[in-house]
């Protein structure tokens, strides 16, 4: 299960659909999670901050949202002219909030 920091902001119906891992060594956590090189503001490791994460939630007004958390994920949606999991994943995605997913 992973789970989410509702200490952040995050929603307590959010659903964490998907999460990054295995960065190579020359990837960082961001400074705003960061107190000290070693003490961070949720309490977990440096290293472990180094992730990316794909959200969904319902609003009680009846919206919802869905969210990614990296810049990669906009890279890594014209690979192989936009014939990919990532770019199909979004398309799915829009289709549903326009109505218009079979």
């Amino acid at each position: 299960m992973i789970w989410a920091d509702f200490t952040l902001g995050t929603p307590p119906n959010a659903l964490i659909l998907a999460r990054s891992e295995g960065h190579q060594s020359h990837f960082g956590a961001v400074p705003e999670e960061l107190l000290t090189h070693l003490a961070t503001l949720n309490g977990e490791r440096p290293k472990d901050l180094i992730r990316a994460e794909i959200v969904y939630f319902e609003t009680t007004a009846g919206g919802a949202e869905f969210s990614t958390g990296s810049i990669t994920f906009c890279g890594s949606l014209s690979y192989n002219n936009y014939d990919n999991n990532v770019s199909r994943m979004l398309e799915n995605v829009l289709r549903w909030f326009a109505g218009d997913f079979l």
